[in-house]
């Protein structure tokens, strides 16, 4: 009776690991998902600030505003563009040197898109691992009470 009692308790703290391992999984996926969108979000900026940097003084320009929209704009004679280094901070710089900010960030995510996928996939597989584990309690205790 200890035995069967002893193993139905490790049954059931193994499959609150699992639950819990499946809500990190969860959460992971979306953290990926998040850090994609502001990839896409810098690689618009940067090829905004690129046109502008190819473009002349009165050329019509596509400036994206979000939500995969767009407006017409003209390229004034201050081509300097404004970008946002963190903290709600944002300076002006050149169309180069702003592309080259945009580009560090976006070298940046992607590290953090590659750091969180992997700890996805370990999640994964720790949550296949539980599942098959709780399985076999779960049959073993259905097995012990026929």
């Amino acid at each position: 009776m200890e035995g069967a009692a002893r193993a139905e308790q490790q049954f059931q703290q193994d499959y609150a690991m699992l639950e819990t391992a499946k809500s990190q999984l969860d959460a992971l996926i979306k953290q990926q998902q998040l850090i994609q969108l502001a990839v896409e979000e810098h690689v618009r900026a940067r090829e905004t600030v690129k046109s502008l940097a190819k473009g002349s003084e009165g050329d019509e320009i596509l400036v994206p505003v979000g939500a995969d929209s767009y407006i017409h704009a003209k390229i004034s004679d201050n081509k300097s563009a404004i970008v946002g280094v963190g903290s709600t901070v944002s300076i002006r710089r050149s169309p180069e040197d702003a592309e080259k900010v945009l580009d560090e960030k976006i070298d940046e995510l992607s590290r953090a898109f590659k750091a969180v996928g992997e700890r996805a996939a370990k999640t994964e597989a720790l949550v296949q691992e539980l599942q098959e584990k709780v399985q076999q309690q779960y049959e073993s205790l259905q097995g012990g009470q026929v």
